[in-house]
Parts: structure tokens; sequence; C-alpha cells
């Protein structure tokens, strides 16, 4: 018999809390490697400021944003780490530059 624990289970257990209880955040992918690391990804063609700040004012944690460039493509991403009930969460989440600029002027 194994006795080592599942090491995806705290993490799944602890995403499926956190959609329970806060049905109201915006819907992202979630995966699960098969050794724990719990990540989302977003990539929308709108503002996804809102989004980030509201994962942010229920798990913690201070989104970091930066710009870059693909093919002509100029992307702004955010990026969130941080642990919420003993659980690391990692959240990226990327728009278009010109829809952040835009809204920001």
């Amino acid at each position: 018999m194994n006795h080592n624990p599942n090491p995806q289970l705290g993490p799944a257990m602890a995403l499926v809390a956190l959609l329970k209880e806060h049905p109201e955040l915006p819907r992202v992918d979630w995966s699960v490697s098969t050794s724990g690391f719990l990540s989302g990804t977003h990539v929308a063609d709108y503002d996804a400021r809102p989004l980030m700040d509201a994962y942010a004012a229920v798990i913690g944690g201070t989104p970091i944003e930066s710009t870059y460039s693909r093919g002509g493509d100029e992307r702004h991403t955010f990026h969130l780490m941080t642990d919420w009930r003993d659980v690391h969460f990692d959240l990226w989440v990327s728009c278009p530059a010109s829809v952040v600029q835009a809204v920001a002027a």
C-alpha cells in the first residue's frame, strides 16, 4: 500500500473551496500538476485588471504587471503568486496592452 499522500489533493481541495465559497470570481483555466503545483491562466481581449483584482481581494497578494511584445502584438500580463489556506496559487492573466492603456488614459 502506498503511504505517500497524493500531492494534488491539497491544491485541488483548496481550489474547490475557493470556487464554492466565491462563485462571483471570474472563470479562469485551472490546472494541478502531478507534483501539486496549482496554476491558473486566462487570456482576455478586454482590460483584465478587474479580474485579477477580484482574485487578489479574495486570496491575497499583489499582482505583478508587465508588458511584452511578440509578433507585433503587445500584451499586458498580470501575475499573482500567493498562498491561500496553505496552498500556493499561481495565476497568470493577459490582455492587449492597448486595452489597458486606453482605460488608463
